[in-house]
């Protein structure tokens, strides 16, 4: 049975492949409000940059396959996937009559 690595035992076991030992990242510092508020338990997490702002996430389950031949598509026409998908999906409003409103 193969035993699990934390991710910070991992990045340290990269330091030593590289003959050098990495220090392990120190954890980051929970601010005194969020801990009164009761948010002590989960992780901390990072604003989301401005591209981000009131947007949220759309996520699916494919085969490998599929998400090589989107990072190909991107590659190819020079975007990103991120526009390439705000496309598909406006083609799919448009074929069901909605409002093409997907923007990357």
């Amino acid at each position: 049975m193969t035993r699990k690595v934390g991710f910070a035992a991992g990045l340290g076991k990269l330091g030593e492949i590289g003959g050098k030992v990495a220090p392990a990242p120190s954890p980051i510092a929970r601010p005194a409000e969020a801990i009164e508020a009761g948010e002590g338990d989960g992780p901390v997490r990072a604003a989301p940059g401005p591209r981000r702002n009131g947007k949220v996430n759309i996520a699916g389950y494919f085969d490998p396959a599929v998400r090589k031949q989107l990072a190909m598509l991107a590659v190819e026409h020079d975007t990103d996937q991120v526009k390439l998908m705000a496309e598909a999906l406006n083609l799919l409003f448009e074929k069901y009559g909605r409002s093409p409103i997907a923007s990357a």
